[in-house]
Parts: structure tokens; C-alpha cells; sequence
């Protein structure tokens, strides 16, 4: 459909409780919502071709909101997981859970296992769910991980990092979108965006369609990346 598709899309979305309150209804139904359009957005753009689809679901810092509302992102997180992996299986989708998982209730934690390895053999396209994850909290985990290596100083290399990073089985982010009109990126992988293309939408979560994709996918075919080099 377009030239120079990312083979990553990694979305932080952002804006479902100001999204809800502009339509005087409850925050979690701003959640409820934002979640619906992803998983559109997952089915569109896999059938665009792009091969990887990254959803920032629950960062660490999110642990401090009312516990009315963490409690019902966790339900809502058990049941989307346990509806989606049909769907996962079916398309052939692989599934990946970055973030931490001793913090998370059990069921769920149980449910991104079981449905990681149910689709740990399918290569062509994969879904990343972030939950739980923060961008220090992973760098952390990857250098206790790395100490426990016992290695040499020559042996710590960039490769041996990225390894060691809840995204190893990931490629890093071609495009990073990132709703609501805030333009940071919150810590969402500092180590994998270095070189990735940024997005922030104006609009909120909620009111992401697959036509806003399209639009932003035309922006990003326009872009030049050069990676630290020359232009052309």
C-alpha cells in the first residue's frame, strides 16, 4: 500500500481518561475504548504488511493511580488476553509480554505465559504487549541479569544489552506513536528508540482509527533516516 512501511509500530496510548471526560462518561470506559481501537489497529496493520506491533499497555509508574482504577485495568488486561488469544492463534500472530510479571495478579500472569509459548512458533508477525514496563525498570533488570553473567569487561558489548532486554526478541521501533498531543516518551524504551521516528497525535487514544494510521504511515514514508549518516 505505501513505500517504506515500518516493520515496527510501537504506540503509547495515551488520553483515555481526558477522552472519557469529554464525553462525561466513567475514565475506565476511556480505557475500555482505547483498548478496542488497538486491537483494531493490530489487525490493520498486519494485513499492511508491517511485521511487528508494539501496545504500551500498564507502566510501572501506573501502580500509583486509585486502585479502583489499576484493579479494572487488570480485569480488563485478563479478559482482552483470554479473547484475543483465539484470535492470535488463528492469524498465526506471535505474542510477546514485556514488562515485569511478579507484581501483576497471578491470573494474568498466568495468562501472558500461556499465551507466549501457545505462539512462540510463529515468526511472521508479532504482537508486543508492554505491562508493567518501564524503561528503567527494564535497563535495571537487563544489568542484574548481566552481573549475574559473571562476564569480562570486553564481553559486555551492545549486542550482549540488547539480549538482555525484555524486547530480545524484538527488533527496535522503526515509529513510535504516541497520542494526546504529549511529546515525551515517558520512558518507553530508551535503549531501542534511539534512532526510531516520532509521532504524537492530537488526538486521544480512543479516537485512533485505521485511517489515522494510514495518514501517519504517508508522514513517515516521507521521512529520510539516516542513522547517524550521510544523506542522500
Amino acid at each position: 500500500m505505501y513505500k517504506n512501511l515500518p516493520a515496527h509500530i510501537a504506540i503509547i496510548p495515551d488520553g483515555n481518561r481526558r477522552w472519557a471526560r469529554s464525553k462525561n462518561l466513567p475514565t475506565v470506559e476511556g480505557h475500555r475504548r482505547g483498548f478496542d481501537a488497538m486491537f483494531k489497529l493490530l489487525k490493520h496493520s498486519k494485513k499492511l504488511g508491517i511485521k511487528c506491533f508494539t501496545l504500551w499497555m500498564f507502566s510501572t509508574e501506573n501502580w500509583k493511580r486509585d486502585k479502583y482504577e489499576v484493579n479494572y485495568l487488570m480485569d480488563l488486561a485478563i479478559k482482552r488476553i483470554g479473547s484475543l488469544g483465539k484470535d492470535l492463534i488463528k492469524e498465526k500472530i506471535r505474542f510477546v509480554h514485556l514488562g515485569r510479571k511478579d507484581r501483576i495478579p497471578l491470573k494474568l500472569a498466568y495468562a501472558l505465559s500461556k499465551l507466549e509459548n501457545k505462539t512462540k512458533a510463529f515468526k511472521d508477525f508479532t504482537l508486543n504487549i508492554a505491562l508493567d514496563y518501564g524503561g528503567r525498570d527494564e535497563i535495571t533488570t537487563m544489568v542484574k541479569n548481566i552481573v549475574k553473567q559473571k562476564l569480562k569487561e570486553s564481553e559486555i558489548t551492545e549486542k550482549l544489552i540488547s539480549q538482555n532486554l525484555f524486547t530480545k526478541l524484538t527488533p527496535d521501533p522503526d515509529l513510535v506513536i504516541r497520542t494526546s498531543g504529549e511529546q515525551r516518551l515517558s520512558g518507553f524504551m530508551p535503549w531501542q528508540t534511539n534512532y526510531s521516528e516520532l509521532y504524537f497525535a492530537n488526538f486521544h487514544c480512543p479516537e485512533f482509527t485505521p485511517t489515522k494510521l494510514d495518514q501517519i504511515l504517508k508522514t513517515y514514508a516521507g521521512r529520510e533516516r539516516r542513522f547517524g549518516g550521510n544523506g542522500k
